[in-house]
């Protein structure tokens, strides 16, 4: 009766040594990449209202005397040198009228932003000198004006 018990016991080792060797081979190691500052993991949100641009402005932001025969019409002028963003509001839903020159050599890049800081339209996008004027339908709310150039610039916007 022992040899039974032998026989019982070495087939539990038998058993018990195999399954064991079932869980597949030692894992290898995983790699744990080093520690990354929040800054470069966390995705940034940019404000027009929080971005500081160098700017060398000739004229204020300013309002013009409504064009005859058009008392709800207006118009702001402004001209820079470099980079500008500028905050406007409308009153109620239109068509604004962008005329913009650069006589410059370099990037001449104008965009509208909404009060979130997304795109709404590229009124220009160059690569040297620019005269032009492009109309753009705005619903009544804020904006930013956001000029990209390297050189001496003007704008004017005025309602249609």
């Amino acid at each position: 009766m022992e040899w039974k018990y032998a026989i019982g016991i070495s087939i539990l080792l038998i058993i018990v040594m195999s399954v064991a060797g079932c869980t597949g081979s030692p894992q290898t190691p995983v790699a744990i990449p080093a520690p990354v500052s929040v800054a470069t993991t966390v995705p940034q949100t940019l404000a027009p209202v929080q971005t500081t641009v160098p700017v060398t402005t000739k004229a204020a932001w300013t309002t013009e005397t409504p064009a005859t025969g058009h008392p709800y019409s207006k118009t702001y002028s402004f001209e820079g040198t470099g980079d500008y963003l500028q905050e406007f509001t409308t009153t109620s839903d239109g068509t604004w009228v962008y005329r913009m020159n650069y006589p410059g050599e370099e990037i001449f890049i104008v965009t509208i932003k909404d009060n979130r800081g997304d795109d709404i339209e590229v009124l220009a996008k160059e690569g040297g000198s620019f005269t032009g004027t492009k109309s753009v339908w705005l619903k009544a709310g804020s904006y930013y004006l956001d000029v990209a150039a390297d050189a001496p610039w003007t704008i004017t916007m005025s309602t249609a």
